[in-house]
Formats: structure tokens, sequence, C-alpha cells
């Protein structure tokens, strides 16, 4: 899930590391959290997982909040809880995704959030939207379409489908909870909005943790412990460097955490690379692009720079 707003001083790393090298090790780190979700799947259920990931993103803000002697700030309580109901029901359903399919198909359908946040900014916030939006919907459901047929060709259509399905239901509620971030920043602080979705997001998940509940050995306390680290060390490295290059550029360094996911399951865990799959992430990747018009403001004509920029190497 992403919120913007700078988290750390400028100062904390010099200029040749900040920006688009911070925003390629971000998706780098996500896809090691999905990693690790997967090394638990079929030997812990999702609810407890989910929980695990939850509580430690809340034990990360108390030390937050008591290190900076603040208390969280809010703005409207129920746009509020809406945003970590949301966040948290999307990772819920993603990580049940991972846990259904291979590593990389799961992560790439939970990538397709921009387009549906373009959407529901263009419903809700009455944001204006580019025409490429329908074009964009149009190749994400023909991509999304070749990953789930790829996918459900080759095993078992009932557990690989809903892990299908569960992705791309998590998108949809993480494009929700984009929104709804978009539209608490004007009187919520960003750490209270990250409570927001640690502390919902565990209270979603805590009813489904007894399902498939199980003690954690050794085997399984360092791949969950790896999902909770992973996830706040890659969310905060992305809020530090989008302080420092364009939403486009953010929005196109999205779309390397599923490449990275599939790569790691490819060479870690065995996972096949279907040439279908690999098709329609593809076409999905060109759809969020095109839909949510990254493309023209990276090819948009510019003069040209007088020299390099420090902010962003």
């Amino acid at each position: 899930m992403v919120y913007t707003a700078r988290a750390m001083s400028p100062a904390a790393l010099p200029p040749r590391l900040r920006g688009t090298p911070m925003l390629v090790l971000s998706s780098l780190i996500f896809a090691l959290m999905a990693f690790c979700a997967r090394l638990t799947a079929g030997r812990i259920g999702t609810g407890q997982l989910v929980c695990a990931r939850f509580l430690m993103g809340l034990a990360f803000l108390a030390v937050y909040f008591g290190g900076r002697r603040q208390r969280p700030r809010f703005g409207r309580p129920w746009l509020w809880a809406a945003r970590g109901l949301f966040g948290g029901a999307a990772v819920f359903l993603y990580f049940l995704a991972i846990d259904r399919l291979a590593v990389g198909p799961a992560t790439l359908l939970n990538c397709l959030w921009p387009l549906w946040a373009a959407l529901f900014s263009l419903v809700f916030l009455r944001e204006r939207v580019s025409s490429h939006l329908g074009a964009g919907l149009v190749l994400t459901t023909v991509g999304a379409g070749l990953v789930i047929w790829s996918t459900v060709r080759t095993g078992v259509a009932l557990t690989v489908g809903l892990g299908a399905w569960a992705g791309i239901a998590s998108a949809v509620l993480s494009g929700a909870a984009v929104t709804v971030v978009r539209a608490l920043r004007s009187d919520t602080d960003a750490p209270t909005v990250f409570l927001s979705f640690n502390l919902f997001g565990f209270l979603f998940a805590l009813p489904f943790a007894p399902v498939g509940w199980q003690p954690l050995d050794w085997s399984l306390l360092w791949p969950v412990l790896g999902v909770g680290v992973t996830s706040v060390v890659a969310q905060m490295l992305l809020t530090y460097a989008l302080g420092f290059v364009s939403t486009a550029t953010g929005g196109v360094a999205t779309q390397l955490t599923p490449a990275f996911s599939w790569l790691l399951g490819a060479l870690l865990l065995g996972e096949p690379i279907l040439p279908l799959a690999l098709v329609g992430a593809l076409v999905c990747m060109g759809g969020v692009l095109w839909g949510t018009g990254v493309h023209l403001r990276l090819f948009a004509a510019a003069p040209a720079p007088a020299g390099p920029d420090p902010a962003d190497p």
C-alpha cells in the first residue's frame, strides 16, 4: 500500500542513493516480502500470517510515536477506519493469493491497484482522469485473464482459481484504500494513516487467525519475521523515495515488484515461468502504465537539463 509523505530527513542518505535507486530497492524488498509469505504457504493459515505482519507494523509505530513523543492526529475517524479496513482486507486477499498461486502471478494481480485507484478517484473524488483509463482497463483485464487462464490450466482449478480472484480483489481493495488515503491526507498525517492500516488490518485478520493456526517453530519463525520486517522497511523506503522523484517514476517503479517476485520464485522456489503468463504480465503492466497516463509524462518533451540533478540521480 502506498501513501506519500516524507518520513525521514533528506540528509539521511547521500544524494546519489536517493530517488530512483531507492524506488528500485523498495520494489525488491516488497518482492522479498512476497517471497517470505510464499515460504509459509500451506504451513500456516493466511489469517495467522497477516496478524503477525500487522503486529510487527504496530510495534514499529509504537516505537516511532514513543520516540518522537507525539500522538496520532486524527482527522475524520470514519474515513480513517475505512482506510485501514480496505487496506487490511487487501493484504489478507493478497497473502491468500500468494498461498494459492505462484508468487509472481499473485504479485502481478495485486499490482494492478494503480488503475483501480485512478478509477475510484474519478468516481468518488471527482478527480480528472485521462481518456486512456478505459483502454488501460481493457488491457489489464485481458492481461489478468491470460495470467489466470495460464495458472488454472496448470493447477487444481478450484484452488488456483480462488487464488487468482483473491489477487484481483486485493488490487481493487488496494485501489480503494489509496483513494481514501488521498482524501485523508488533507487533515491526517502519514504515520496516523499508517496506524489505521496496521490496526484495522490486524482486527480484520484476527477472526481468521485460528483457521490453520500453527505454533511458530524455527522453520516458520524466520519467514514470518521476514514478512513483517520487509513490509515495514519497503514502505519506509518507498515513502522516502517519493519525496525525490515524480509520481510517474513512482508508478513505473511499482511495476518492478512483480518482475522481482517472478524472478525470486523461479530462482529460489523453482516455480515455472509460463509463456502465456508472461505475455499476460506484460499486457497488465502496459495497461497500468497506459491507463494512468504514466507513458505521457515519461516521454513528454522537456528541455535538455543543464546538468545532473543531485536530488534524483
